[in-house]
């Protein structure tokens, strides 16, 4: 059977939440279910901001049950994009990056063959947003990084941050962006629009950003995984690439847009079989990979399932999907990935 690697999974330790709690900055409550975050860590516009808190999120044998009941061999753990802190001062900022990292290091060292992480970064600060870089990637182990699409609503494509793409290249490790904004704004507060149009559309919005600003054309060796299916990138690619060959404004790079897709991977979180089947057939199979979203309502529960019913495809490419294409990117760690993962130390 082929392997499985989730690359879209969220988890919240028990250590980061209490580091957190010192700091004054959470109030974490499992009785009732609930978490208020201030907007320092959270970075969205209301002073704080109430997310769920449930057995999923911070229990690991519960954790592993999940795993083993959707199928997958390794899940890459990342925290939930509500504690970037990308709002908070540069200082404190790095300080609950490296606690974030610290905790998933230790939840990894628990069951190394069920999961592994991926760190997160002070982008608020390039320089130290490459030095925590290092230390997660060297020091912990971690796969990769989790970003947020924007800085507290700065760009992603921002110059400075060209020393972080630099230290994502030379480390030979996967971004993995995840939408971190209020895109829409008000309007889209009602019927819980800010996630079901807001996430997919914010993805889309940063991804073409960062094509035509150039940041892949400069950082040709640069992988990045797309949460959502890509939200709706994909599917406006061929309107990218018209407006490259009529619009002035479009000219800042040397080639189409859609030409720099080879360098994107895309969850297969898009709830919906027909819209999957054209990604695959668009990017192609080598660029598409499982992600679950997992512990949260708007994740999927059957990635083989999910993979399974993508029309005209071989084992090969089926098995690319499952967990080849994440292990032909996760090169530092992924080529001693283990095909059976072991129980719960």
């Amino acid at each position: 059977m082929a392997i499985c690697i989730d690359c879209h999974a969220h988890f919240l330790p028990d250590d980061f939440v209490e580091k957190l709690r010192r700091r004054g900055v959470i109030d974490a409550r499992k009785d009732s279910g609930l978490i208020n975050l201030d907007r320092s860590v959270c970075g969205y516009a209301a002073a704080h901001t109430r997310l769920p808190y449930f057995p999923l999120l911070y229990d690991l044998d519960a954790r592993v049950a999940l795993a083993e009941q959707q199928g997958i061999d390794r899940q890459i753990l990342c925290l939930p994009p509500f504690y970037f802190a990308y709002a908070s001062d540069p200082e404190a900022g790095a300080a609950i990056c490296r606690d974030g990292n610290d905790a998933l290091a230790a939840v990894v060292a628990r069951a190394p063959q069920r999961f592994a992480a991926f760190g997160t970064v002070p982008l608020q600060s390039p320089q130290a947003a490459v030095a925590e870089l290092r230390r997660a990637v060297e020091e912990l182990g971690h796969w990769g990084v989790e970003i947020g699409s924007s800085v507290a609503g700065a760009p992603l494509d921002d110059p400075a941050l060209d020393v972080f793409w630099a230290a994502c290249c030379e480390l030979d490790v996967p971004v993995f962006m995840h939408p971190h904004h209020e895109l829409g704004g008000e309007r889209a507060v009602a019927y819980y629009l800010g996630n079901l149009f807001g996430n997919p559309s914010e993805t889309a919005l940063i991804a073409a950003r960062l094509i035509f600003a150039g940041v892949f054309e400069r950082f040709p060796q640069l992988n990045m995984i797309l949460a959502h299916g890509g939200g709706t990138l994909a599917y406006v690619a061929g309107r990218l690439d018209h407006g490259y060959r009529v619009r002035p404004e479009t000219k800042t790079i040397p080639k189409p847009p859609s030409a720099y897709l080879t360098q994107l991977y895309f969850d297969i979180v898009t709830h919906d079989d027909a819209l999957l089947a054209y990604l695959v057939e668009r990017v192609g199979a080598r660029n598409v990979v499982v992600g679950t979203d997992r512990p949260f309502d708007m994740g999927i529960d059957d990635p083989r399932g999910t993979v399974a019913k993508i029309p005209r495809l071989d084992d090969a490419a089926r098995a690319a999907i499952l967990g080849g294409n994440a292990r032909s990117f996760l090169s530092r760690a992924g080529a001693a990935l283990a095909e059976v993962p072991s129980p719960l130390a």
